[in-house]
């Protein structure tokens, strides 16, 4: 029997965030729904894969609770962008992209990037750089306020569920980050 790839494994569940996140944030199209609900499919199915393993292998490459807890993270990705795009097609006033979509997009790029470079970390030398990723976090945190402020000028109800889920998925992929490092940290 082929020993599973956990690495392989949450890859593709940060595949599946990203893409989520893509989609979500992305212009929008008539396919949207149809490709978040496919992409939740194969998270679904992989994570489903994963959970089955971890019970029954004896001896994982990473700590069980890290690699559960790092694979929920992202899933709630995916829950969190679907939650997203059923807010922004609701939202018939404002059709204009939210800036705190970008840096959704631009930390569910660094964590999809820094989840390949899991099964050869060995090194603190090796680690992401934190600081881009907090200061990201702390952009979309003043893009959330400054939306806050725009929807107290008189914003639409439907706008400002937009807002407020764009700021959840920022949320979401924050503790997915969050999740990435303590696998880092626990193994060095």
């Amino acid at each position: 029997m082929m020993k599973y790839n956990y690495f392989d494994a949450l890859e593709s569940l940060a595949d599946c965030a990203y893409n989520a996140t893509l989609t979500a944030c992305s212009e929008r199209h008539s396919n949207t729904k149809k490709s978040l609900l496919e992409i939740r499919d194969k998270r679904d199915e992989t994570l489903l894969s994963l959970e089955k393993t971890l019970f029954a292998d004896f001896l994982p490459p990473l700590e069980r609770d890290d690699i559960a807890a790092y694979a929920h993270a992202l899933s709630r990705v995916v829950d969190a962008a679907l939650e997203h795009d059923a807010f922004r097609s609701g939202d018939k006033f404002t059709k204009k992209k939210i800036s705190e979509e970008v840096i959704c997009l631009d930390i569910a790029k660094e964590i999809k990037e820094n989840t390949a470079t899991l099964k050869n970390f060995k090194k603190p030398s090796e680690i992401p750089n934190i600081q881009k990723l907090r200061q990201l976090l702390r952009s979309g945190s003043d893009m959330y306020t400054a939306e806050l402020s725009r929807i107290a000028a008189g914003t639409s109800i439907s706008a400002a569920s937009s807002i407020h889920s764009a700021a959840r998925l920022r949320g979401e992929l924050a503790r997915c980050f969050d999740c990435l490092l303590e696998i880092m940290l626990n193994n060095i």
